[in-house]
């Protein structure tokens, strides 16, 4: 048995260097630099607003664009971007420097259709998109797709301390769960993109 101690660890071994390399790869982040608006793309909605609001009281921007989607909230079933401004005012954003994006999104490509829309009709031209780390490799690829024909600057920023270890991720359910989908999202994004596959409209 122990003649085979070295070829157990060196698989072993291996095998945790692409797990890791394999999260690795999920977490993309661009420069921080003044931008014209800051966007918050709707999920785990409490750390990203939190951290919008933090890139703002840094001056990274004095803009921030929400994303509608069908969410609600509450008995009455208000729109789920109301309690996102509620947040951002408790963090002393003014309510003048929030903007909703018109499109209803459905997924991240729609999006990024109706941030980039949203841009257009308030002349923004550079943006930062806050999103978890995990979810940031596969908002590049989207959003460099989908802003590719404007004149619009398009950044990255992964939400510090969103609970996704890029190296230990194998460690837990949620770290399975959240890479694996992200794997199958982005191959699904490759194949949509290189065949022509209607995913989100254009603006």
């Amino acid at each position: 048995m122990k003649k085979y101690l070295p070829t157990v660890l060196l698989a072993i071994t291996c095998v945790m260097v692409i797990f890791a390399a394999a999260g690795k790869y999920l977490i993309y982040s661009d420069p921080l630099e003044p931008v014209d608006v800051i966007a918050v793309l709707s999920g785990n909605d409490e750390s990203r607003i939190r951290e919008a609001a933090e890139l703002y009281h840094k001056g990274i921007s004095y803009n921030i664009i929400l994303s509608r989607t069908n969410q609600t909230f509450g008995e009455n079933e208000l729109p789920y971007t109301m309690l996102q401004q509620e947040m951002l005012d408790s963090l002393n954003i003014p309510n003048g420097a929030v903007y909703i994006s018109e499109v209803t999104a459905k997924n991240t490509g729609q999006e990024a259709s109706g941030i980039k829309k949203r841009m257009y009709d308030l002349g923004y031209y550079s943006v930062m998109v806050v999103t978890d780390a995990w979810h940031t490799r596969r908002v590049k690829m989207i959003f460099t797709d989908s802003f590719k024909n404007a004149p619009f600057r398009v950044y990255v920023h992964p939400v510090p301390n969103s609970g996704y270890n890029k190296y230990l991720w194998w460690l837990s359910a949620d770290g399975w769960k959240n890479t694996i989908s992200e794997y199958i999202r982005i191959l699904g994004f490759i194949i949509k993109r290189d065949t022509n596959i209607p995913d989100y409209p254009n603006f």
